[in-house]
């Protein structure tokens, strides 16, 4: 599914160099003067298509405040990005929002911005999505974190720690869990689209608008500021990205999707016998006022998480956002995955 106006997965449009497996990278700057240094390089990850082809591709990561990846106080927080197809640079200005104390690791995931771009819809799914951010965090040797996923990529970090929680060995690395603007069924959030599209369209007919622009165009436009991202103009590091989006893949893995809690905890016994050990991490779900991801879109998410699934679970909505909220209420935004990460530290 191709994207349109200021968009990424979960809408429907309606009327994503050479590898190096060095985890310390190159150096870099950030575009704006004084702004944080970041480390970036490439790592090795492998899918496989239905022929049992092995392709070897590259995955492009960049590094805010690197010299602090190992730190016990500040474990680093790994963001991913939406789509898919979207690269992860929309996400960039995040960092400008969080202390220096903690390093933050963005990933283009394959398809998207400086990783291989594969054209094969067989290389990509969400599993395979999955395996690669597992590879990244083994490459980069980091033993505890936290995760920041955004629309599609809350579904990917979903996906890792739910699995994550059958690995004895990374089930513990995970300390907290961030989904902002992710929705846990992906067919109602695409319906709720069009229902808001339709609105606006009916609206549009009873202004009897005389305006020249044609009525597509003013009802993307009406879309955007209402339901994507409410500010005057598209802020330019998400026009940016959609100008340089990747492949879109798969379209049945995305919009078909519906979250489901942990095979082995899936039932309605006592959290005492469902492994205690084994809980998914605490976590946190963002979502805009205006979001197009509504309030049905979140409901699978408490049924999941309410449970005795997880360590602990809150909810927060930001006022006047839709669904880029770090770019809409950057500081607001800010300070929820700061203090969310500086809780479940240890």
């Amino acid at each position: 599914m191709m994207l349109s106006t200021v968009t990424d997965c979960s809408r429907a449009v309606h009327p994503f160099a050479p590898a190096s497996t060095s985890a310390r990278g190159r150096s870099g700057s950030f575009l704006r003067f004084g702004a944080p240094r970041f480390n970036e390089d490439f790592i090795r990850v492998h899918r496989c298509d239905d022929h049992g082809v092995t392709h070897d591709l590259s995955l492009y990561y960049r590094i805010y405040h690197p010299s602090l990846m190992n730190s016990q106080e500040s474990p680093p927080l790994i963001v991913l990005h939406g789509g898919p197809s979207l690269p992860s640079s929309y996400l960039y200005p995040i960092v400008q929002h969080m202390p220096t104390s903690r390093s933050i690791i963005f990933y283009d995931q394959i398809g998207c911005g400086q990783s291989s771009q594969p054209a094969d819809e067989q290389l990509y799914s969400i599993e395979k999505a999955v395996s690669d951010l597992k590879e990244l965090v083994r490459s980069l040797g980091i033993n505890k974190f936290h995760i920041l996923g955004h629309s599609f990529g809350g579904v990917v970090a979903y996906e890792y720690a739910k699995s994550s929680l059958e690995d004895d060995e990374q089930h513990q690395n995970c300390l907290s869990l961030t989904l902002s603007n992710t929705p846990a069924n992906m067919v109602l959030s695409h319906e709720e689209s069009g229902r808001l599209v339709q609105s606006i369209n009916e609206e549009f007919i009873l202004e009897n608008s005389t305006a020249v622009l044609p009525v597509s165009r003013i009802v993307n436009d009406r879309f955007r500021k209402r339901h994507e991202c409410r500010t005057e103009n598209a802020p330019e590091p998400l026009v940016t990205a959609i100008q340089s989006r990747g492949v879109t893949f798969g379209p049945e893995a995305v919009r078909d999707y519906i979250a489901f809690p942990p095979a082995h905890l899936h039932s309605s016994s006592p959290r005492s016998v469902n492994a205690p050990n084994k809980l998914m991490p605490p976590v946190l779900l963002i979502r805009g006022e205006h979001d197009f991801v509504t309030e049905e879109c979140i409901k699978g998410w408490r049924k999941i998480f309410t449970t005795d699934t997880t360590r602990g679970y809150r909810e927060e909505v930001l006022n006047n956002c839709a669904h880029y909220c770090h770019l809409e209420n950057p500081l607001g935004f800010g300070e929820l995955i700061k203090n969310h990460c500086f809780i479940n530290d240890y």
